[in-house]
């Protein structure tokens, strides 16, 4: 790529050469020292080291050395795991190494892209509960936990099969060195086990999923199978909550401390929580399932609460010039806090935007991109919830729709509630008032994820009352037909009033949260983030999938050591809050961080906020703004399924950001093009293909 920016982006079409090269010699199975030098060359000539490594496990193999074909395979899927190509040589690798279980679930991961059936390759011992769950996961959706769309049994006869279901009663296969979440229902203030029992009767009907799935409260607690018997020791002077499940109806737990003991009974699936302040006995004549211990008691380098609400969908860019009419209670709270004002989510819809706010990184550096595929966020990268447990806050996740939990996002959590899609704010701000009512001795890192405000297709989905009843027959009548996915709304009157009646309705609920902190916490005891993972469209009559309507998102943040009455216009990035809190919190940030701290709290602040939809099978559009200025870009190829696209085929201009992407407003300069083509050209770094792509 040469350096006098006349072109933004050029393909080495050295390294292309050689790649197809290397494709064709493949092909043909012609692994030998010619392909080994022209694999030398093609490194020298940097060509893409996932390509490399993937030609280099392929020799391996082809000559017998799965073991180091293994090493060079699982370095590539570190940097790239959606990439069909390495799946194959993964299987491969682990098949000849007779790990036949890891075999099957890669395998299944390829045959859920490509929407095949899977038969089974190993010996019929391999195919454990372990085994299919895990399967499950390879060839299901990555959202909505504890929910599966592919829910893997086997039978000799009719081999693997596929259904839809649900993780109810049992723990979610998982990666992780933490106990595992065992799947529980949310249960208060009713009938100890009727959710379970419930839960039992519907789970394996036809259009579960779909039709009571979303519906569903589950309980996810982090725990360990107890088989009868469990001691708890607690030093002097310690105390702690504890979660207890049963697994059988009307189950008797005999608990005995130095000072008590009594029975108390136990329901299936229904979280039981005991204060102790003792060492304790527990006991039944049944297998129980114990959380992980709340520790109580607070401590000088922690706050007593830090909250991190997501206002999924809010549109900033709407919003911001009615703040104090559309959400007067939030506006209110804030006006004693930071406001970012120029905030910009990096994706356009939420499964890449969550993970890039839980660990700081760029949905192409994390590698979670595709919500057609679960991979597994990397272990070497620490999210928010994970630093929060390490630090001694009590983990919770208390409204949430299961996005982040097979994929590892929300893993640092000891309790998460979730529901595939009744997500709405006043659930989650009772639920977390009477979290705390009961834990307020604790120092706490509480998520909230609300969807009030995201407009959904109709009538896939239900239209909130008010707005029916509210509106004039053409206004009510528009927009009813279709279903288009959220991201590509149209404008219509009944869209933007069921989106405008949501913030309403959010702000109604927060009004609630804030008036209960204010009540109860002192201003330097609590630490609230209220952000946005992207916009909406049905406000705007030109629609871009990358406009600022939606990508202009939210940021507020009140309390110990935010600024008060402050409004910024400092560019920023959602992916900045993972930074921000390291540094108001005082944990470490890891290299693999993209964030930057904002010049507000004493950092470098950024420079250009990058907004990217990197959705396979569309179009990659980017646009990177300045304050002033916005570079755009669209290629005319889609994406991969592995997220990556050929750049060279790409369309691309500056504009001011008063009027980015209007014909005729195109501004060019050798000083916008030095300013924006380097670093534009570092951000897509892991997007751009070169124009090597497997076939």
């Amino acid at each position: 790529m040469q350096d006098d920016f006349t072109v933004f982006w050029r393909n080495n079409n050295r390294a292309y050469e050689l790649f197809q090269d290397l494709l064709a010699r493949a092909e043909k199975n012609a692994y030998d020292d010619g392909f080994l030098a022209q694999l030398a060359t093609y490194r020298e000539a940097d060509g893409s080291a996932v390509h490399a490594d993937i030609f280099a496990a392929e020799y391996l193999l082809h000559h017998g050395d799965a073991e180091t074909a293994l090493t060079c395979a699982e370095r590539a899927f570190h940097n790239r795991m959606v990439e069909p190509r390495i799946w194959q040589v993964l299987t491969a690798s682990y098949q000849a190494l007779g790990r036949y279980a890891d075999a099957l679930v890669m395998r299944g991961r390829l045959a859920k892209l490509l929407n095949q059936s899977i038969t089974p390759d190993c010996p019929p011992d391999v195919i454990t509960d372990e085994t299919l769950n895990r399967l499950s996961l390879a060839m299901g959706n990555p959202s909505y936990a504890p929910m599966t769309l592919s829910r893997m049994s086997y039978d000799e006869k009719t081999g693997l099969t596929a259904r839809e279901g649900v993780f109810a009663g049992e723990f979610l296969p998982e990666e992780s060195n933490l106990p595992p979440y065992y799947v529980a229902t949310y249960t208060e203030q009713e009938q100890q086990g009727n959710k379970a029992w419930l839960l039992g009767e519907i789970e394996n009907a036809e259009g579960f999923a779909y039709n009571v799935g979303g519906e569903f409260v589950y309980d996810l607690i982090r725990g360990e199978r107890a088989p009868g018997r469990a001691n708890v020791a607690l030093p002097s002077g310690e105390e702690v909550v504890l979660p207890v499940l049963g697994v059988q109806t009307f189950q008797r737990l005999h608990v005995k401390t130095e000072h008590i003991e009594k029975d108390t009974p136990l329901s299936p699936a229904t979280p039981n929580f005991f204060r102790l302040a003792e060492s304790a006995e527990f006991s039944s004549d049944h297998a129980f399932i114990v959380g992980t211990p709340i520790r109580i008691g607070h401590s000088p380098r922690r706050r007593p609460l830090v909250l991190n609400f997501l206002a999924d969908a809010l549109p900033w860019a709407i919003v911001r010039d009615n703040f104090g009419e559309w959400m007067p209670n939030t506006a209110h709270f804030f006006a004693r806090g930071t406001v970012f004002d120029q905030n910009f989510s990096v994706s356009e819809y939420t499964y890449p935007s969550l993970p890039t706010i839980e660990t700081g990184m760029y949905p192409h550096h994390s590698q979670i991109f595709n919500d057609k595929i679960t991979v597994p966020l990397n272990s070497e990268y620490v999210t928010l919830s994970e630093r929060m447990r390490d630090l001694g806050y009590q983990t919770a996740s208390l409204l949430g729709d299961g996005i982040g939990v097979y994929n590892g996002v929300t893993r640092g959590y000891d309790r998460l509630l979730t529901s595939g899609y009744r997500t709405l704010a006043y659930d989650g701000v009772e639920r977390m008032i009477r979290h705390l009512e009961g834990l307020r001795d604790a120092d706490h890192f509480i998520f909230l994820h609300a969807m009030d405000a995201h407009p959904w297709p109709y009538p896939l989905f239900q239209i909130t009352a008010s707005v029916q009843a509210r509106l004039p027959l053409a206004d009510r009548l528009s927009g009813a037909e279709g279903s288009d996915p959220s991201p590509y709304l149209r404008a219509t009157p009944l869209a933007a009033e069921t989106c405008r009646q949501g913030i309403r309705d959010l702000d109604r609920a927060l009004g609630t949260l804030f008036s209960y902190l204010e009540q109860n916490y002192a201003p330097e005891e609590y630490l609230v983030n209220l952000y946005s993972d992207h916009g909406v469209p049905v406000f705007s009559k030109n629609h871009y999938i990358v406009s600022p309507a939606m990508t202009h998102a939210a940021w507020m943040m009140r309390g110990a050591g935010v600024p008060e009455g402050v409004v910024t216009d400092e560019l920023t990035s959602i992916v900045d809050l993972y930074p921000t809190l390291a540094h108001l919190l005082n944990f470490p940030i890891g290299d693999n961080v993209d964030g930057v701290l904002p010049r507000l709290f004493g950092g470098t602040g950024r420079e250009i906020a990058f907004s990217n939809s990197l959705y396979p099978g569309r179009t990659y559009c980017l646009r990177a703004r300045t304050l002033s200025h916005t570079f755009h870009l669209e290629t005319e190829d889609g994406v991969a399924p592995n997220g990556t696209v050929d750049l060279s085929r790409a369309a691309y201009a500056v504009y001011p950001r008063a009027h980015e992407g209007e014909q005729g407003y195109e501004v060019d300069s050798e000083e916008l093009r030095r300013f924006f083509y380097p670093r534009v050209r570092a951000f897509v770094q892991g997007i751009a293909s070169n124009g090597e792509v497997f076939a």
